[in-house]
Order: C-alpha cells, then structure tokens, then sequence
C-alpha cells in the first residue's frame, strides 16, 4: 500500500524521509511517495483513496484549500482553519481531510522548545492556508495579541474575522511597512517566500529586541533569507523542521490509530533531520 504527499511544487518535500522512517519502525508495509499534480487532478486521487488503492495522503501548497470541496466531511481541525493537509478514510469510509499544521506549530512550541503561548504577542506574515492553520490553534493557547501582514490585505482582515469571536486581539499590518511593535515576543512567516534563492521579506528590526523569537516554516532551505537575516543581527531562529515533524506525527496517527507516533519516535527523526 503507499501513502502520497501531493503539491506543486513537490520536490523539496521531506515528508517521505520522516513517514518512511517511522513506517519502517512501526513495520507497516506501506510507501509514501511524493507526488506532483494539477488541480484538475485533485479528484482522482481521491478517488484513489476511495477504491482503497492508497490508504491516504498528505496536502501541501497549493492545495490546503482547494481540496475541500472533493471531500466527505472535515475533521473538527480542518473547520476551524478551512484547510486541510491530511486525507483519511474515518470509520464508516468517509474521505475526511483534517489540518495537522496548528497543532503541529503548537507541539513543537511547547513541547520542544517549552515555550509559553498565554498572554505572548505574535506577528504573523502570510494569510493562506498555513497561517489559518496555525492561528486556528493557536488562540486556544491564549496568546494576547496577532498581528496578521499579508500582501492583500482584504485577506489579512477576512482571516482576522474568522477569530472575531475569541478573547484574541487581531490587528492588520501594511505590507508595505514591514515595522513589527516592539512587544511582539514570537515572528512567523508562513508565506513560501524564501524557498526560492533571492527571496527576501525585509522587516525594520528597530523596534525589537533580541528575546523576540524568529520562525519561518520553510524547511529548505534551512535558512531563509528571513532567518538569514535575523540571524546575522543575534536573533535566535528555528526553521520550518520542528513543526513538519509535530504535524507528521499527527497526521501519521489519524492513519494508523494503533500504531502511535511516541515522544521517541519523534526524537529519533529530528535527529535524522538536524
């Protein structure tokens, strides 16, 4: 049996070196495979895990949002974030698509790093798919603020609204004025900005301080532009490895309910990705 990673582009993936490790440790005689498609392809992997020829897959750019209409239902995660990463068969042989990226930021967090979230200010470049993810998680563990820069901005408010109810206070930042506050304890950029050499996203420093913590989810390269940049000026920075691993382990659950990624597992594969 395999299991797929689809996007577009694919090639930088890493998630066949993690899931194929863990599929070799756990003995389960499935493959996952890296798989470049179209949109108008979308429909015949599904069907794929329909007719039981793959047992799943996981979504990544640009498809976290588009996929939703070829699914069954959605797993409680992929509603609060209207993306989805991860498609599964449930129980009664429903294709379900759930998001394993905020709880998967949020695990590396607070697990590997033991980073308190409540009452921290964030600044979060980006309003797509993965920034829904990740902030549809986030505001359970109550952060005080976020700031959300996008270069539209009519998305960075629509993604604002959609936490209008929570205790959070949302804020909307000018793209042409990349000038974080000086409270700001935790930068994100979830953009795909840097995956391409000369890359840049320029953010005025002037107001932070050197406890401000700098992620970017991109993996490869390991340093971005935006790390780069940060790094060289003594900030500490985390690339995007930590947080595929987290929502890895996730997703890898949601297919194998009996065979559950441990702390272990976990531990054993950032050592192989270091």
């Amino acid at each position: 049996m395999k299991l797929f990673v689809i996007g577009n582009p694919i090639k930088h993936s890493k998630s066949p070196v993690i899931h194929n490790y863990w599929l070799k440790k756990h003995k389960l005689h499935v493959v996952y495979e890296k798989k470049l498609i179209k949109k108008e392809e979308l429909s015949s992997v599904i069907e794929l895990v329909k007719n039981k020829k793959i047992i799943g897959f996981n979504v990544t750019l640009p498809f976290k949002e588009s996929i939703i209409k070829h699914l069954d239902k959605l797993h409680p995660s992929a509603k609060e974030s209207m993306a989805v990463n991860t498609v599964y068969l449930d129980k009664k042989n429903k294709i379900t698509g759930a998001n394993t990226d905020g709880i998967g930021f949020m695990e590396y967090l607070m697990k590997d790093l033991e980073i308190k979230i409540k009452n921290k200010s964030f600044y979060i470049i980006g309003a797509g798919g993965a920034a829904l993810g990740i902030i549809s998680t986030l505001v359970k563990f109550n952060p005080s603020k976020i700031e959300i820069i996008n270069r539209t901005k009519k998305k960075a408010l629509t993604l604002a609204k959609k936490f209008s109810n929570t205790n959070v206070a949302f804020s909307i930042g000018d793209w042409e004025n990349l000038i974080p506050d000086k409270d700001k304890d935790i930068i994100i950029n979830t953009t795909s900005f840097g995956m391409v050499a000369g890359e840049k996203i320029k953010l005025d420093k002037k107001n932070l301080t050197k406890n401000t913590l700098i992620f970017d989810i991109i993996y490869k390269p390991k340093q971005t532009e935006f790390l780069k940049d940060f790094s060289r000026e003594g900030f500490k920075t985390y690339n995007g490895i930590g947080m595929l691993i987290r929502q890895a382990a996730t997703a890898f659950n949601f297919w194998f309910e009996k065979n559950k990624i441990s702390n272990q597992d976990v531990k054993a594969i950032q050592k192989i990705l270091k």
